[in-house]
């Protein structure tokens, strides 16, 4: 049963198996004839979901060589959680200790809240560090075994072996992907400190949500996001949902422009865990992201810019990816508001650009998707109003 042609069967399948997962009892999940184990397998390593999605396998009598590799994989996310759990406590508190304003993100506080830690996968552990003490920031993280790679947009990737990933931000938002976002969240601290410390921080659950979405929203829209994704707004909102200031809710998410995007997506976690009957853009939009792992794929960074363009089909849509409209151009080269006239210059600036950054990735994203699928992507997009500005 393939994923790609069977997205609604898909959609039962992981659901019944999460929910099997959730409820930690005996229940058995029932698999449909013809599920190729090694798929889902797959899947579940692409979608960084080994332990949500295999766990209830074992209690399935599977051939010996699949059974064997699904307890591996559980073995192995049992122990990257409690590594990474162990690791994000000794630098919680050697940061409060060294006197270094700090805040824990995205994975290490979703983790907490699932009903298995293990059941909540993450690949880097994600502090944000305040003011002036990223160098001592760094120290620590040395002290602690950690040695630096590289920096990259607004973080410095730390590894220590044998797997154990660190990123230290400087900034909670990446500025080239959404201007007024980036403004939202660094423009001032929205993180308070936590009760009974003098250096840690955190975001209330409101602010947590909103910049959990506001992370989703990036990826969706740089390369498009899994499902994983969905799983991590239905647990908060089970959690949390019921006490949330509604009101202040709703308007920071339009502030930055996230409105459409986290309704839907809300939506379709909930119809997805639930075992709901999805609307037919929920289909498209659940094996949209099936198919984008956990943080998108490179050919799927053409997707927003087509939706911000108007009537687009087939060829017209290819034209419009390779000369893309005046509007959009100034977006990435701002002098064409006082030099219009350049706007051909700029298409070259554009391709010259691309040949050096790998951009023939994302042209195949267009060449090899037919125009029924392209017509299905970029309505997606374009209702999940995610209008970015540069």
């Amino acid at each position: 049963m393939s994923i790609v042609q069977n997205p609604k069967e898909w959609m039962k399948l992981t659901s019944d198996l999460i929910k099997a997962g959730f409820s930690q009892d005996d229940t058995v999940v029932t698999v449909p004839d013809g599920i190729d184990f090694e798929e889902i397998i797959e899947y579940a390593r692409a979608a960084d979901m080994d332990y949500a999605l295999l766990s209830p396998l074992v209690k399935l009598e599977l051939p010996g060589e699949i059974l064997g590799k699904v307890r591996q994989r559980l073995i192995e996310s049992t122990l990257a959680t409690l590594a990474q759990v162990k690791a994000a406590r000794e630098l919680d508190e050697a940061y409060e200790r060294e006197g270094i304003r700090f805040h824990m993100l995205k994975g290490t506080v979703l983790k907490s809240i699932y009903p298995k830690p293990e059941m909540r996968e993450m690949s880097d552990i994600d502090v944000m560090i305040y003011d002036e003490s990223l160098e001592k920031a760094e120290e620590v993280a040395k002290k602690l075994g950690y040695e630096k790679v590289e920096a990259v947009k607004h973080h410095v990737i730390y590894k220590k072996e044998p797997f154990l990933i660190l990123e230290i931000h400087w900034s909670l938002y990446d500025k080239h992907v959404d201007k007024d976002q980036d403004v939202y969240f660094n423009d001032s601290v929205r993180a308070r400190l936590k009760a009974g410390t003098a250096y840690t921080y955190e975001f209330t659950d409101e602010d947590f949500y909103v910049y959990m979405i506001a992370h989703m929203a990036k990826h969706f829209y740089e390369n498009g996001c899994g499902i994983r994704n969905l799983m991590d707004i239905y647990v908060f909102m089970d959690k949390y949902g019921a006490g949330l200031d509604k009101n202040y809710l709703a308007g920071e998410l339009s502030k930055c422009g996230l409105t459409e995007f986290e309704a839907r997506m809300r939506k379709l976690a909930e119809v997805w865990i639930e075992g709901k009957e999805p609307s037919e853009f929920e289909i498209n939009l659940f094996s949209y992201m099936l198919d984008s792992g956990i943080y998108g794929k490179a050919v799927n960074g053409i997707w927003g810019q087509m939706a911000k363009q108007e009537d687009l089909d087939g060829a017209n849509m290819e034209m419009n990816y390779y000369f893309p409209k005046l509007s959009y151009m100034k977006e990435n080269y701002k002098w064409l508001d006082k030099f219009p006239f350049l706007l051909p210059a700029a298409w070259c600036i554009r391709a010259v650009h691309g040949i050096a950054t790998g951009a023939a990735d994302r042209r195949s994203g267009l060449k090899n998707v037919d125009d029924e699928n392209r017509k299905d992507i970029v309505e997606i997009y374009k209702k999940l109003e995610l209008n970015f500005r540069k």
